[in-house]
């Protein structure tokens, strides 16, 4: 496998940042809405073929009768809330598995291949919120199915109609997804330039609050606070005023190497504007002391010299709940930049620690 093909092979899903662009945006119910009009229409494909059937056979009777009620659950489950990423890949995965099985039971080759179509519908979905593992799954599911119909149609007419056939179905099932997938990657790359700071690559601070509030869904067991680290560089427009707006560019640049190197990996970190940076970290302490310090000593030997006013804010995860969370971290932050003011005008290049809501 070239490098390419293994770097769009891990590519992971798209689906946590496609909801929360469209949190964001306030666009989550009108596209609850779109997904459930598909789903719902996706029910009345098996329920109006079953009665044309003179004498529909038991296995017709059941696949069309678990695809009408998987079809109806999907719908009453966008029509009442958004899905976990699991439920839909869960869903996804048996929709498919259902569409390809309904193809394969279907009475005449002309029905089956014209059903074999209806996977392009899953395909562009996964396209949107899922991985290109997920798409691969639903495209063998798509090629099986077609190939098995196309068989069906050359015994029944001719092998140009079945080729035909064969041609027109794969077209719609692989390219209506891989368009998408491209859309939806070149919004991704947009959406992930307009939440980063051009000069130092940190996050901008619209982008923090969603940015933390991802990381208490996935923050280890073992950690029972959330803590803000403000910081605000001293005296910074002297450096810009004596070495020049180049020098000084560098300069936060270097910082953020060091809030990098000096913090998890799972940390947020973000560049709040000018010469001030937000920190946001799960922790097992509340206890910032000694990651404040590790800043100050790390400022000191870059070149030139730059020290910091810093203000920390902590307070309990289980605190962090309920659909307010994002007004509970901006509290923490304000906590902490008060905090922050505070070591600022006891002269600066120390920590002040304050307490959360």
């Amino acid at each position: 496998m070239t490098p390419r093909l293994k770097a769009w092979w891990r590519q992971p899903d798209q689906f946590d940042w496609v909801t929360t662009f469209l949190r964001q945006r306030e666009m989550l119910g009108s596209a609850r809405m779109i997904l459930a009009v598909v789903a719902g229409s996706s029910v009345l494909v098996p329920l109006t073929v079953l009665p044309s059937r003179y004498q529909p056979s038991a296995l017709e009777l059941i696949a069309g009768g678990i695809a009408a009620i998987f079809t109806l659950g999907v719908t009453v489950l966008w029509l009442t809330r958004w899905p976990t990423l699991r439920q839909s890949q869960a869903g996804v995965v048996i929709g498919a598995l259902c569409i390809g099985g309904w193809s394969l039971v279907q009475p005449t080759a002309a029905l089956a291949a014209l059903a074999c179509t209806a996977m392009a519908v899953t395909g562009g979905y996964i396209a949107f919120f899922h991985s290109p593992r997920l798409l691969l799954f639903n495209g063998a599911v798509a090629v099986v199915v077609a190939i098995a119909a196309v068989l069906r149609l050359a015994r029944e007419f001719n092998v140009a109609t079945a080729a035909s056939a064969f041609w027109v179905i794969n077209f719609i099932n692989l390219s209506i997804p891989l368009a998408i997938w491209g859309i939806s990657r070149a919004m991704g790359t947009y959406v992930q330039r307009s939440e980063e700071d051009p000069l130092t690559g940190l996050l901008n601070r619209r982008a923090f609050t969603d940015a933390v509030t991802h990381r208490l869904v996935h923050s280890p067991p073992a950690h029972a606070y959330l803590a803000v680290v403000m910081i605000d560089l001293d005296n910074f427009k002297r450096i810009n005023d004596t070495h020049g707006h180049s020098v000084g560019d560098r300069a936060l640049q270097a910082v953020a190497g060091s809030l990098r190197a000096h913090t998890p990996g799972d940390a947020v970190i973000c560049r709040a504007g000018g010469e001030e940076f937000l920190v946001a970290l799960t922790s097992v302490t509340s206890d910032m002391g000694p990651l404040a310090a590790e800043f100050c000593v790390a400022f000191a030997e870059l070149s030139p010299k730059i020290t910091a006013s810093i203000g920390t804010a902590s307070t309990e995860l289980h605190l962090l709940i309920g659909p307010d969370v994002g007004g509970l971290i901006d509290e923490l932050v304000k906590t902490a930049d008060s905090a922050m003011y505070v070591a600022k005008r006891k002269g600066g290049n120390q920590a002040h620690y304050g307490v959360g809501p």
